[in-house]
Parts: structure tokens; sequence; C-alpha cells
């Protein structure tokens, strides 16, 4: 659903600036996903092109748009009603018709009774009674970290089944509950890691030859050797050829097992993400999934995908009911202390020390 989302922006600008027909390898070099990729997720909408044409933007676009947008117009509520949610309010506008953010609540008396870019403000008191009584069944929250379990398990009480979250907490809601979490501290860490990565045409630096950088390139305490490609482009490549059993990884990063996966289980792949969507994609019998979502849903995905171990990150106690349901899979959960990016990087490091001994 968001390669769709992505392919339909990328479509209205083709369309605006005049492109009649567009090839998948053409439409994959803009959205940053393989020729192939495209092609399947065309057939899933049902939707075919020409070999010699390539793809109808008008008809392609309308393909995708009867999916995403459906036939009847949906409301949708928004919670908090401060800095981020004004301007959510102020970029949403009228861009899609059959979506509406139709009612939003807080806290703030100032704002209660008034209209903020076309959408009424109620009293917090109220999200229960409105969202039920309007049939709101997709909500945006934005309140902060504290209130943010309180307030989605009132959202699930009065009938919402999907939730835009912006407050960074894993919220526990119903299995049959969608969301989506916008964390933009996660996007700022993956950011920062990979503008720390060095490139192999980066060459030393003096300061680093002044900290005793040796002619084999090694150079300041836990630095990464300048041959050496990003992390995340060449952790898959060094799995591949470490028959690296599962615990043994756990044992390398200092990452705890909860509960113990299949026998003498390899891990070729990492997975770093929250996205069930994608894990869907990617997953196989022998990745290892890092993620930061301790819920039933990611434990019943990798279930069904049949991959052997889950990595949970920050040191998160999962509960009681996701190990059951584990054990009897057969699915090893590991706890990382450290964030996701961290805890990719540990891997990297321990499987680039085994790569060179």
């Amino acid at each position: 659903m968001g390669r769709l989302s992505l392919y339909r922006r990328l479509l209205d600008d083709l369309r605006a600036s005049g492109a009649e027909n567009v090839y998948s390898h053409e439409l994959a070099h803009l959205a940053g996903v393989s020729a192939a990729q495209v092609r399947r997720d065309f057939m899933v909408i049902g939707y075919s092109g020409s070999p010699n044409r390539g793809y109808h933007v008008g008809t392609c676009l309308a393909s995708i748009e009867s999916l995403l947008d459906g036939s009847q117009r949906q409301d949708v509520a928004l919670v908090g009603v401060g800095r981020l949610g004004r301007s959510l309010l102020a970029h949403f506008g009228e861009r899609r018709p059959f979506l509406r953010i139709a009612a939003g609540f807080d806290t703030d008396p100032s704002l209660i009774g008034t209209t903020v870019q076309g959408c009424p403000v109620h009293d917090i008191s109220e999200l229960e009674s409105v969202v039920r009584k309007r049939r709101i069944r997709i909500a945006i929250l934005a309140v902060p970290p504290q209130w943010a379990q309180t307030t989605a398990g009132a959202l699930v009480r009065a009938g919402v089944r999907s939730i835009v979250d912006f407050t960074a907490v894993a919220l526990q809601v119903p299995d049959e509950v969608f969301v989506d979490h916008m964390d933009i501290t996660s996007a700022l860490e993956s950011a920062a890691f990979f503008a720390r990565q060095e490139y192999p045409d980066e060459t030393r630096t003096d300061d680093a030859e002044d900290e005793g950088a040796d002619e084999r390139g090694e150079g300041r305490p836990g630095r990464v050797a300048d041959s050496m490609e990003p992390m995340i482009q060449t952790i898959d490549s060094l799995l591949s050829g470490a028959h690296m059993k599962l615990d043994g990884l756990a044992q390398k990063i200092g990452a705890r097992i909860l509960t113990p996966g299949p026998p003498d289980a390899e891990v070729t792949r990492i997975y770093a993400g929250d996205r069930v969507s994608d894990l869907l994609n990617e997953a196989s019998s022998s990745t290892l999934l890092v993620t930061n979502l301790a819920n039933l849903q990611m434990v019943r995905v990798a279930e069904l995908m049949e991959v052997p171990g889950v990595c949970f990150v920050d040191g998160i106690d999962p509960e009681e009911e996701l190990l059951e349901m584990a054990r009897a899979n057969q699915t090893l959960i590991m706890v990382s202390p450290l964030s996701v990016f961290e805890t990719c990087g540990l891997i990297y490091q321990a499987l680039s020390e085994s790569d060179r001994s």
C-alpha cells in the first residue's frame, strides 16, 4: 500500500508534465524499487501494460486511485491540534477528496469550539461519543507520549480501526487494528547513521594518520576500514558466507535470548524495520527480523513466512503472550539493549570481524 501511494504521487507528477506512457523500469527508477517489483504490484491491482508502450499514465493512475480511495468518502479524527496537528491540517487540506480530517480533539480551552483549517475542534472528553456517532474509522494520534496509550484505547473503543501514530510509542492495540508509526526520531537516527559511514573513495585524513593509522588503513578505535562499503549494503553478503547460527549471533551482539528457535537455524539475511508489508516481501526461512515493535502481529507474520528469529530492540520486555506464541512456533526471540540501527551496527561489526579472521 505504501508503494502504491508512492506510485500515485509519481504518476500524478508525470501526468502534470504531459507524459502519457511510462515503462516499468522508468517508474521503478523514480520509486527506488526494481522493475519486477513494479510489475508485481500492478498485477495485484489487476492492471497490465503494453510491451511496446509501457503503462498508460492516466488509466494506471485511475486503477490505483480506485483501490486506495474506495468508493465512499472516509472521515478522519485528529487527536491533538497543537503545532503538529495544525501543520497536518494545513498540509493535508483538499489533497484527497475521499479522505477528510473531519473532527479534531484537544484539551486546550482556546481551541475547543473553534474551526482550524475547516476542521471543528472538540473537547477530548467528547472523543468517544463523536467518533462513534460519526462512524469514524481512521485517526491521527498527535498527543504527548504519556497520553498515547490511553487515547489509543479510547479510539479503539469508539470503533477506530486504523491509527497513524506520531507519538513514537509502541501502542498496545488489538491485532485487527492497523497502526502506522511515523517516528521522526527513528528517521533521524537512520539519517545520522548513514551520514557517519565511509565510502571506498574516502581516503584517510591527516587526523587519522596522526592518531596512529597504519599502512593497512586502520585508524581510530572503532573506525570502519576505508575499503568497506556502508554497513547496510554489505551485511547480507557477509551473512551469506558466514554460516551464522541465530544463537551465536545473539551472543556476539550481547542480546538476551528469551525463546529457543529452530535447531541449528542459520541466518543469511537481516530485515530491519516495522512495516509488515515489507516484511512479507523480504522475509524468508533464514531472515532475522530486527524491529522495535514487540507485538503479536510481528510474531504471526514471522510464523507465516517461516522467519526463524526476531530481535526486539531498546531492551524491551515482550509480553508473556507474545513469548508463548513464539515458543509454540519455534521462533527465536532475542532482545538487544540498543536501537535498531545500533543493533545492526553490532551485527555488521561482528560479521566483519569474523570475515577478516
